[in-house]
């Protein structure tokens, strides 16, 4: 009886799986979005339960290079999947292990610039994009939020900087690969990822792995291990081969600083000035390696006569706009639209076309939400920097990690001078290391303190 009972149970399984699996295949088959979310949902409620948050968070950070691939129309991509998988496994294991708290301070101008950006679609000069851009913009703020609330421990940083490392080592792997092969190459001769007919902007793709770098650079403080240190050097040379063949001024510029205050941030000594001297030289060596037509990109002479590719004459276009509504700008996501209506008004060297891009993160703000909107911006980054004290008294994974945060801060602030970051989720990653930084931090002084 009891044989026959548990026969009966597993093909009531396996008709289940057959049913679902039919019903899926049909969703995706009529293109019904509504459907595929409605027959998805058990599946991913049950692999948030059953996942470890730690690894689903994991996944998301891995799957992040890859956000330009899209998977299935009205879906997004895998790390947007990922994403959402996050949200209910962090909340999910939160209610059901009490791991959830208050937030933290830093998160409140960022909540402050949500609204304002919702609120702005009263005034915008094109309500249609700014509810699209809204769209896009919700999602990620929930993310945010959801991952100030929960407690994080020293265990799921170390995991989160793994992560980091591997989805930075598996980028440079790749793009060495088709570098060596000729396949990754843009029709401008920069390189980038391409995948499935699909290519990755290597401004934003080298701007995105600031963090994981920034860990990976502070890593070898702790490395104890001689093969592993080996192992992480050669990375990071193979990320400086790739840097300079993408062709990223913007991202090398980050990168820059970012090491800058590296080597500042507590005084320079034999060890850090005969570090500088190794990177310089490599980065020296390297440029001997790329082609001549990559390196004018990095002639400064050439870039000021080229105004940064159009870069100057977009600039003033939208610093003319700022100026006629400086108080509550013209509404989130409408720069473009904006810009047409500025163009032929300002004053300009050369015309570049219609509906261009801020391709300046701070500027966007500033002619979309106005002087409140690019305020909160930057108090939200500046905010999220570590302030570390007492250092000697810390984990040391957790001091580099602080040291990390600040160098993809300062990174990706850098990175916002020449792209449009705000709605990128390598963006909001950053912000997300802050809090989740910040909580651990905090639990790491408690215990010191007693």
């Amino acid at each position: 009886m009891k044989m026959e009972f548990i026969n009966k149970y597993k093909n009531i399984i396996l008709l289940s799986l057959v049913l679902y699996s039919s019903l899926l295949g049909l969703s995706i088959a009529v293109n019904n979005i509504i459907l595929i979310g409605i027959t998805l949902l058990p599946l991913i409620l049950i692999l948030s339960l059953q996942i470890n948050y730690k690894y689903i968070l994991s996944l998301y950070v891995i799957s992040l290079p890859l956000d330009f691939i899209l998977l299935l129309p009205g879906i997004g991509s895998i790390s947007k999947i990922f994403s959402i998988l996050c949200i209910l496994s962090l909340l999910s294991h939160g209610l059901l292990k009490k791991k959830l708290t208050f937030p933290r301070f830093q998160i409140i101008p960022v909540i402050m610039l949500v609204i304002i950006a919702i609120f702005s679609i009263v005034w915008s000069v094109d309500e249609q994009e700014t509810n699209t851009r809204l769209i896009t913009l919700v999602p990620l703020l929930l993310f945010y939020i959801v991952t100030s609330i929960f407690k994080f421990n020293i265990k799921d940083l170390k995991v989160i900087n793994n992560s980091m490392i591997f989805s930075l080592t598996w980028v440079v792997l790749l793009s060495l690969v088709q570098f060596l092969f000729g396949i990754g190459f843009m029709d401008t001769g920069r390189l980038t990822i391409t995948l499935f007919s699909e290519q990755a902007d290597p401004n934003h793709l080298l701007v995105s792995l600031i963090l994981p770098f920034s860990i990976l650079w502070t890593s070898i403080n702790r490395s104890q291990n001689y093969k592993f240190l080996n192992t992480r050097i050669i990375l990071i040379i193979l990320f400086f081969l790739i840097l300079l063949l993408s062709g990223s001024r913007g991202a090398l510029l980050a990168v820059v600083c970012s090491l800058t205050y590296w080597f500042l941030k507590d005084g320079l000594n034999f060890k850090k000035i005969i570090t500088i001297i190794i990177s310089l030289s490599t980065l020296l060596t390297l440029f001997f390696i790329i082609p001549s037509f990559l390196i004018e990109r990095y002639n400064i002479q050439l870039i000021l006569e080229q105004g940064g590719t159009g870069r100057v004459d977009i600039w003033r276009v939208g610093l003319n706009a700022f100026k006629e509504s400086i108080s509550n700008g013209y509404g989130f996501g409408t720069f473009p639209q904006v810009y047409d209506l500025f163009v032929n008004k300002t004053r300009i060297d050369a015309f570049w076309g219609y509906s261009k891009a801020a391709h300046n993160t701070y500027l966007r703000m500033a002619v979309e939400l106005g002087l409140v909107g690019v305020s909160l911006l930057m108090f939200s980054m500046l905010i999220s920097l570590a302030f570390l004290k007492k250092k000697k008294k810390l984990n040391s994974m957790v001091l580099n990690s602080g040291y990390a945060l600040n160098m993809s801060l300062i990174g990706i602030m850098i990175g916002g001078l020449s792209l449009d970051i705000f709605l990128f989720k390598y963006f909001w990653v950053v912000l997300q290391y802050g809090v989740i930084y910040k909580g651990v931090l905090a639990e790491s002084r408690k215990e010191i303190n007693g």
